[in-house]
């Protein structure tokens, strides 16, 4: 019961760094008529956020790795809901974009600690279940944190928004502070992370991350428009809602995935989300079908991502915590690359129906490069089993 609560109180600091990330989206317009700022200028607070995400988040997880997790994680909380209070205090742009980049420097070694922090209070044979039970949290943030975070800025003004935010992060500190037990095992040491950051296994799950989720976001970055060719905006809405209901179920059961066939199930699910993304193109032009369809994408990408988090803490051998923060700013990366090469398709002529094909082609790519994993990949199952066995 106290695992499951300290899981809970690691999910719930998920939640609140997704709500974050995502949040300003919504209040791009309300930001930029507030702060007197072009609409694509605030832009700078999205993309901002995700450079600062990809280059800063890494190194600050290896400045930091000599501070016990618990502590660490405490500390990003405070410095998270102080930017945030930094937010909702400006008055000039140039603060609130100091502001995201203050709470985005946290974002990385949040996800890195709390994964591992997860991985580490349970069995080996339920470290997928475990960190699938965290990751919950992004896809809350997804459903619910971000379109309430949304509808409070447009009722009560953007700035509520943010105090909000701080408010939800400091309880969340209080959940970790009283319920996730202090880490047993020895603080980190930049070397040996350095070493297990550049092993083979590693570097070819970032490959595959990277690779893959740039070739999903060429489609999801555009999902809103391509729904928008039959459906009202209402409608798109709800559909984006049966999005993250669809991610939600499949994150559990991606969870357990992980930890019965480790590398199996990894590359079955990429194959089976390039399928989805193909079968979706084809029926997204159907009202019954695109709601199908969202729903499947929704699930089979996101119980992608539990093998991919579960292979990393895995494959970085007793010093994760570096490599699960490259491996969060490499999806950041995958999703910057993801909607640019979908904006540069549609500009080349492409239309909106062909962009979940052409991003199925590049999540193809990642499948091979997991093919460079092949022995490695059966050895990592063989010792996953030994683990369930034990």
């Amino acid at each position: 019961m106290r695992t499951s609560a300290a899981l809970i109180a690691l999910g719930a600091c998920l939640f609140v760094v997704v709500t974050a990330e995502t949040l300003v989206i919504g209040l791009l317009p309300a930001l930029s008529a507030d702060l007197a700022v072009p609409v694509p200028s605030a832009g700078l607070l999205v993309a901002g956020y995700a450079l600062t995400v990809t280059v800063g988040g890494p190194l600050v997880t290896a400045a930091t790795l000599r501070v016990p997790r618990k502590a660490a994680l405490l500390g990003l909380v405070v410095v998270f809901a102080a930017g945030n209070v930094l937010a909702a205090t400006a008055h000039g742009f140039g603060v609130l974009l100091a502001a995201r980049v203050i709470t985005a420097l946290t974002h990385s070694t949040f996800f890195a600690i709390a994964l591992v922090l997860a991985a580490s209070m349970v069995h080996p044979s339920r470290r997928g279940w475990a960190i699938a039970f965290v990751s919950t949290g992004l896809n809350l943030a997804t459903v619910l944190g971000a379109p309430l975070g949304t509808l409070v800025g447009q009722a009560y003004g953007w700035r509520m928004s943010f105090w909000l935010l701080a408010a939800v992060a400091l309880l969340a500190m209080a959940a970790v502070a009283l319920l996730v037990p202090d880490a047993r095992t020895a603080a980190p040491r930049l070397g040996p992370e350095l070493r297990a950051l550049v092993t083979r296994p590693v570097l070819v799950l970032l490959g595959v991350t990277l690779v893959t989720e740039t070739g999903f976001f060429v489609a999801y970055t555009y999902l809103s428009p391509i729904l928008g060719r039959i459906f009202p905006p209402g409608g798109v809405v709800v559909l984006l809602m049966v999005f993250g209901a669809g991610a939600l179920c499949g994150n559990l059961v991606g969870g357990r995935l992980a930890d019965r066939w480790p590398w199996a199930s990894l590359r079955a699910l990429i194959l089976v989300l390039a399928v989805a993304m193909t079968v979706f193109a084809a029926v997204a032009s159907l009202r019954v079908g695109a709601v199908v369809g969202v729903f499947g994408l929704g699930a089979v990408a996101y119980a992608l991502v539990p093998g991919l988090q579960t292979r990393v803490v895995v494959a970085a051998a007793g010093a994760p915590t570096l490599a699960v923060a490259v491996y969060t700013s490499i999806f950041n990366l995958g999703i910057s690359a993801g909607a640019w090469l979908g904006g540069r398709a549609l500009s080349a002529g492409a239309g909106l129906g062909a962009l979940p094909v052409l991003g199925a082609a590049g999540v193809l790519g990642g499948l091979a490069v997991s093919a460079l994993h092949r022995r490695d990949g059966r050895a990592g199952d063989h010792v996953a089993a030994a683990e369930d066995r034990g």
